[in-house]
């Protein structure tokens, strides 16, 4: 994934070049020794590093706006990453309630049942403060807790889904929790 599908370093960068621009305007305005050409070429610079910055700062909304999903091949990765783990048993439970918090906690339990081959234990909603794709571990230090946060993980974030890793002490040591959230 590339760093500039980020949205914070596109809105981040888009406020720069929207700054700088629109600064370079002004200045080009208030000096007196450039030449005409000159004048010309500085204006153009500024007037496109400003429209450009508006322009990645909307590129950014819409990336925040848009609906977090997998496709039937992200689908198809997330099982292959669930497969490396057989003897894990699954939870997912969402954490939210909105439909596309459902849609991809069904999406989840999906590719669940085809990387384990076995359904995983759905659970009632919970409220949840945290936000994303929650991976919940008894001990997220251990080899297979690094294992899962690593591998299920880098699956999820390459679909374009946050996902973080959390212990809970009173899971047991093969039980992993996914816990869909809303959208950050």
């Amino acid at each position: 994934m590339s760093p500039f599908a980020d949205p914070w370093i596109l809105d981040s960068l888009g406020i720069a070049l929207t700054a700088v621009g629109g600064a370079g305007l002004i200045a080009l305005f208030i000096s007196q020794p450039l030449g005409p050409v000159m004048k010309r070429a500085v204006g153009v610079i500024c007037a496109v590093m400003a429209v450009g910055g508006i322009l990645l700062m909307v590129r950014a909304g819409s990336l925040r706006d848009s609906d977090r999903d997998l496709d039937p091949a992200q689908q198809a990765e997330l099982a292959k990453a669930l497969s490396r783990f057989p003897n894990v048993r699954f939870e997912v439970l969402m954490g939210h309630t909105g439909e596309e918090t459902r849609s991809l906690a069904s999406k989840v339990v999906d590719a669940v049942k085809a990387g384990t081959g076995a359904a995983p234990t759905i659970g009632a909603t919970l409220p949840s403060q945290q936000k994303g794709v929650v991976l919940v571990l008894r001990d997220r230090e251990t080899d297979l807790g690094r294992a899962v946060a690593t591998t299920i993980g880098r699956v999820l974030m390459a679909a374009r889904v946050a996902a973080i890793t959390d212990d809970e002490p009173g899971l047991d040591d093969r039980t992993v929790r996914i816990i869909v959230g809303e959208k950050p």
